[in-house]
């Protein structure tokens, strides 16, 4: 009895996320909003490094909004060399167990959806970065993850104030969903394909890149 209570009690963790903190969702679209989860809050000892040389060199903001990362390969990726492709960027650490319980379901997405313009990326703030690469082979993620130890890239978005944070971008680079807390790769799922169907106006493409 005591074991089943234990797995039933880690079920509702990894449901809820793993920390303190209300979710929201913040969507420029019609959608049904999913159901609220809890978000993680980082440990004191994993807060944002500003100002530190070291993490700037590792991710930058670009003027454009763009933004550049070092990823687990050891090559840097930018933003706007996605630009057409859909971008779901997902910000996360190795001690959140929610994001952990999230991160597979990204990758089937990745599997079903990049050859028709999806672009899934997870960007790691784990204050030592060490730690990400073992975590994410154990795992068997496939999609490119990025390194921001001092959440650098966080400042596009306005700032992650938990985790699991999530964004979804258009084919132009603009914000179209964001989402805090753990989410089914169902609703996930709903906002891709939408923007993939989806024909942009011929104003945003106007000026795009203006």
């Amino acid at each position: 009895m005591k074991a089943a209570s234990a797995l039933a009690l880690i079920g509702l963790v990894l449901a809820a996320g793993c920390g303190k903190g209300d979710s929201h969702e913040v969507t420029l679209a019609e959608l049904a909003p999913p159901e609220e989860t809890a978000a993680a809050q980082p440990p004191e000892d994993q807060g944002a490094a500003s100002g530190s040389t070291e993490a700037e060199q590792v991710a930058r903001i670009l003027p454009g909004p763009d933004l550049e990362l070092l990823g687990l390969d050891g090559e840097r990726w930018r933003l706007s060399d996605e630009r057409g492709r859909v971008v779901l960027i997902n910000f996360w650490a190795t001690w959140c167990v929610a994001c952990r319980g999230e991160m597979p379901e990204l990758d089937e997405l990745q599997s079903e959806l990049g050859d028709l313009g999806v672009t899934i990326v997870g960007i790691a703030t784990d204050r030592d970065p060490t730690k990400v690469g073992p975590y994410i082979e154990n795992l068997g993620i496939g999609y490119p993850i990025l390194l921001d130890p001092a959440a650098v890239s966080a400042a596009l978005f306005g700032g992650v104030e938990g985790y699991p944070k999530t964004f979804i971008l258009d084919q132009r680079g603009l914000l179209y969903s964001s989402y805090l807390g753990v989410r089914t790769k169902v609703v996930f799922e709903q906002d891709l394909r939408y923007l993939l169907e989806a024909e942009p106006s011929p104003a945003a493409d106007s000026s795009a890149g203006s």
